[in-house]
């Protein structure tokens, strides 16, 4: 009593009896001092409160950072811990700032931060940026909209979501921010193009044009979908015939097919990227044929060129079709009324029309017409139509029509000459005695019909080679290959985007804008805003406008218009590791230190467009000195791409009209039965993509705000697979909300008896396991004759023959649960870590962590009564340990819980004058008062180590096993047998196994034969075939 009277009245202090006690019940017989009866820490978990203040928490330990490494830009500093330390560029695709994040947004950056943690906590130096794609249509139609200029409504909504970013617990590099619309940005933009423009491969040239009515811009291919619409207004696309500027992406399309081979190794592309990707690069090798043309009406026309990649099908050639841009039908349209007609209706036509207009008074020849082997049925001519599935972009903007051989052409076919046969040159079998349905093309490779006139019965590769050699020898045909992939259109004719550093001379044509006069920064613009305008308002913009060449000094005019928001995010993520850089893009230093990316993580949305077109620029990089080293990556500019699936909302409709249902008109009291409330019918419940016509988005702030931060982010992970669709369903998270509760509470339950452990930092788990196999073997030895020491303590006194039995009977119980938790504890971290670095399947993490904390409270509950005054419990040390580990695999996904527990466990050192005390208290009896060794107070969670295994899952395995024994497939009976031997296999484990089982008295009694009650008993040993599973878990006997 005297001792606890002591440190109770030293500072207000108190000491307890530590936690560890002796199998036998018996309390160790020192002291600890826990440091303060008042906990700053709540006693309810208040998940919002705790982002609240550790997000405060670290913001100061950032600012004191910062101070603390100002001496390094002075030199004073003599070595960078970082330098040393292994980088990783971890990166998420950079948000558009529309002013609210959306749940989609907080998906893919919760799952960015969870995996830079992890690394951080690995002992990597991460790189984490976050910046802004801020140029593009949305904002300059918002100003529009608004009647504010398109600046400063970006640049609030930049303000509004980064302050939800921070509210979502992220640790992100803001020292590299920046916005694309910032000039010390788009100066650097201007730069590359400058770059492109000197190595020839920007170029302004007179296309035909996807042009947008409603936003009044050109769009590049990518952006129509596939009815023609635009991807941001929706409006129908115009087809346009106008100057614009290209990047020469074509050029660089070899080297981007071949990329994706490496980029396909060890998944480091998800396949589906990887094959829209080639699929949009589109190579195809076969031929280009002549098809002579016949006119009637005096005209003369140039030869049909079309290119095919199945030029063993010419012999089943029916007709002609031609693109509407193609030159025969822009000929023909200027005299042609009703093709004219035609063509001005083709833009509203969807893209799989069937219509066709054929062309009077011309028509086409098969090239193997005047060749005497050819059939009749070939030699006919040739009907041409104008067709709009015909690309004009596409090979020479003409198709030869095989309605035999080809899906579309058989389409076409029918719909435009349904009375006239189809005609098949490719069969199955060379005697064509196995067919196909004539009513379906037959589009695979086979062997030719007697349709082929010599051909006939040769192979698809065969006839190939001898039909390209033929009409290679008469001039009508060669070897050829095509691509789907088109140089890139970057120009846009408005404001809110990089101006195009060109300035136009009426003497010296298109002149680059000298480097030192870059960047060339958008002019103010007034009273264009609010008026509903469209168009380009640079145009208008004179004094921005007129200029003097940088060549003759003459009076010149600046191109007015804008790139493409694309290029901008085509480079961006060179920029963040020297974002400072005021000279160049970044210096090549920077690069080679830090690129490529190591993950990228964003929606496969973008697999084609974003991906291929910065794939492009980091080729082409790699050409200038700025990327020296980016040959070992062969340009490529993203090691590993994770690409998030979409969320879908809970939408509520009304089954007989398909309205969809307003949250509020549902009556939710019986959430798995919502009424209509207007009608009291069930409401029918899907999940859909967020829309606001649906009326089923979610606001992140709302439910970061009620949650949590952490809750929400555990949530978003442990739903679904990270590539899947995530179906949000609010309801769920208070299971996460239950599983943190639970844990906190257990944690502050038992947090002072842990602290008062003086050996809990010094001494490892695995040591103590060690200690804890001799201890074992030592009581089943012995008589106890004399006293029985472990750690230093009398366990048992001489002769104690209950205590004794007590010892033997009980302590391999509680030494057995302390080894399943450890065991457990190594299991998730080997699962966790494979998890997190690799898989990247985040919702096994959280699912793992909720079933170690399950055992972790379960092997503290253990208990053994023994008598009114003992009891056998496990080792509290072991809970203690499992306990930081856990929340060292928590921390990257629930940050703010993860340090107000690990904070709760590391309590704040006593004072000077409470240590002098307890020195003096110390020398009158040894360990009256015991502080901790090392003093943990005041740091991060995220400065400890990420947990790795110690080797001891295999050492503690335990002895025994349950092993579910059938015949025949049915269960006999269930019978404890030794841990399977890791070095056998085959029939020497099937002995084994045969033995271990009989030696059970179960086994001996059910399985060995005979008889019991007259009735003949089953001989495993007699067994046909025996079939081990999960690790002799269970074994089937087939007899």
């Amino acid at each position: 009593m005297m001792k606890r009277t002591i440190a109770t009245r030293v500072g207000r202090a108190w000491a307890r009896p530590a936690c560890g006690e002796a199998p036998g019940g018996r309390k160790h017989l020192h002291y600890a001092l826990f440091l303060s009866r008042k906990s700053s820490h709540p006693l309810e978990l208040d998940l919002p409160a705790l982002d609240r203040r550790w997000q405060r928490e670290w913001e100061r330990r950032r600012v004191e950072k910062g101070w603390n490494e100002l001496p390094a830009l002075f030199g004073k500093n003599e070595a960078n811990s970082a330098e040393s330390k292994e980088k990783m560029y971890i990166l998420p695709m950079f948000p558009y700032p529309s002013g609210d994040l959306h749940i989609g947004h907080l998906r893919v950056y919760t799952i960015s931060d969870v995996i830079a943690r992890f690394r951080r906590m690995q002992g990597y130096d991460v790189m984490h940026p976050i910046g802004w794609d801020a140029f593009g249509l949305p904002a300059e139609n918002a100003a529009i909209e608004r009647g504010i200029d398109p600046a400063s409504w970006t640049k609030r909504n930049i303000r509004k979501m980064k302050s939800q970013l921070q509210a979502m617990n992220g640790h992100w590099d803001w020292d590299r921010e920046f916005a694309t619309c910032d000039p010390s940005f788009y100066k650097h933009t201007q730069h590359l193009f400058l770059l492109l423009h000197k190595a020839g491969l920007a170029y302004q040239a007179e296309s035909l044009v996807n042009y947008d009515p409603v936003d009044k811009t050109v769009l590049a291919n990518e952006q129509v979908d596939a009815n023609g619409f635009s991807w941001r207004s929706g409006a129908k696309v115009e087809q346009r015939m106008l100057k614009q500027w290209f990047l020469d992406i074509s050029e660089f399309r070899q080297e981007l097919l071949e990329g994706l081979g490496g980029l396909a190794k060890n998944r480091a592309w998800p396949e589906r990227v990887l094959a829209m990707q080639k699929n949009w690069i589109g190579k195809s090798t076969g031929a280009r044929i002549k098809f002579p043309v016949v006119a009637y009406d005096q005209q003369t026309h140039s030869d049909i060129e079309v290119f095919t990649t199945r030029p063993d099908t010419i012999f089943g050639v029916q007709y002609v079709a031609l693109a509407s841009n193609h030159p025969i039908v822009q000929s023909l349209a200027k005299t042609d009324v009703d093709l004219q007609a035609f063509l001005d209706t083709i833009p509203a036509l969807p893209a799989d029309s069937k219509v066709g207009y054929l062309l009077p008074h011309v028509r086409a020849l098969n090239p193997l017409a005047y060749e005497d082997t050819t059939p009749d049925a070939t030699k006919a001519s040739l009907p041409i139509y104008v067709a709009p599935y015909v690309l004009g972009d596409y090979g020479d903007g003409a198709v030869m029509g095989v309605p035999g051989h080809d899906t579309r052409d058989h389409a076409f076919w029918k719909h435009n000459r349904y009375d006239d046969p189809v005609r098949f040159v490719i069969s199955q079998s060379p005697d064509e005695a196995t067919t196909t349905l004539t009513s379906q093309p037959f589009v695979h490779h086979g062997h030719l019909t007697k349709h082929s006139g010599p051909y006939a019965g040769q192979t698809t590769a065969e006839a190939t080679d001898k039909i390209i050699a033929l009409l290679e020898s008469k001039g009508l045909g060669s070897k050829a290959e095509t691509w789907r992939l088109r140089d890139w259109l970057i120009s846009r004719q408005r404001y809110w985007g990089t101006p195009i550093p060109i300035i136009h001379c009426g003497n010296c044509g298109a002149v680059p804008v000298p480097a030192d006069q870059l960047p060339v920064e958008l002019p103010p613009i007034e009273r264009h805003w609010g008026g509903g305008r469209g168009g380009n308002p640079l145009e208008h913009a004179h004094d921005w406008v007129n200029t003097f060449c940088p060549s003759c000094k003459g009076a010149a005019k600046r191109d007015t218009d804008t790139m493409d928001t694309f290029v901008d995010s085509s480079w961006y993520f060179m920029r963040f590791p020297d974002a400072e850089n005021e000279e160049a893009p970044f210096s090549a230093e920077a690069a080679n230190s830090h690129l490529p990316v190591d993950l990228y993580i964003g929606g496969v949305e973008h697999a084609i467009l974003h991906l291929l077109y910065a794939r492009f620029v980091s080729k082409f990089v790699v050409t200038t000195p700025l990327w020296p080293d980016g040959w070992k990556s062969a340009g490529e500019p993203f090691k590993k791409v994770l690409t998030q699936g979409m969320v879908h909302g809970k939408t509520f409709t009304d089954s007989s009209t398909g309205r969809f249902l307003k949250p509020e008109e549902v009556d939710l009291t019986d959430p798995s039965n919502p009424l209509i409330i207007a009608s009291g019918e069930k409401a029918h419940v899907s999940y859909e993509k967020m829309s606001k016509s649906k009326y089923n988005g979610v606001d992140p702030s709302t439910c970061l705000a009620k949650y949590g931060a952490d809750a929400t982010r555990a949530h978003i992970l442990f739903q679904a697979p990270v590539s899947e669709v995530l179906e949000w369903d609010e309801e769920k998270i208070s299971g996460v909300t239950r599983w943190l509760r639970r844990l906190y509470e257990f944690i502050r339950h038992n947090c002072e008896d842990w602290a008062m452990l003086y050996d809990l930092e010094d001494q490892l788990p695995k040591h103590r396991f060690i200690t804890s196999h001799f201890f074992e073997k030592e009581i089943s030895a012995t008589n106890f004759v004399t006293p029985l020491y472990h750690r230093g303590k009398v366990l048992v006194e001489a002769t104690n023959q209950h205590m004794t039995d007590e010892l033997k009977k009980n302590y391999p119980k509680v030494l057995a649960e302390d080894k399943k938790l450890w065991r457990a504890v190594q299991l998730t971290i080997a699962n966790v870590t494979e998890s997190y670095g690799k898989s990247h399947s985040l919702n096994t993490v959280v699912s793992d962590l909720m079933a170690l904390t399950n055992t972790i409270i379960d092997q503290r509950t253990f208990t053994i009564k023994s008598g009114e005054s003992h009891s056998w419990r496990t080792d509290n040390y072991i809970t203690y340990h499992s306990v930081l580990e856990l929340l060292k695999m928590m921390a990257p996904i629930t940050p703010a819980f993860a340090e107000e527990c690990w904070s709760m466990l590391h309590p704040r050192p006593p004072n000077a004058l409470i240590r002098l005390l307890s020195t003096i208290l110390n020398r009158l009896k040894p360990y009256t008062i015991v502080f901790p060794k090392a003093d943990k107070h005041g740091e991060s969670i995220f400065d400890q180590p990420f947990p790795t295994t110690d080797g001891t899952f295999e050492m503690l395995a335990p002895s025994k096993q349950s092993c579910a024994v059938q015949v025949n497939g049915r269960l006999r009976l269930v019978v404890q047998i030794p841990a399977l031997p890791t070095n056998l296999k085959g029939k020497e484990l099937e002995k084994w196994i045969v033995k271990e089982i009989l030696d059970t008295s179960e086994g001996e009694r059910k399985l060995r034969g005979g008889s019991e009650k007259g009735k003949p008993l089953i001989d495993i040993r007699k067994a046909t075939k025996v079939i081990v599973v999960h690790g002799g878990k269970t074994v089937n006997f087939v007899v």
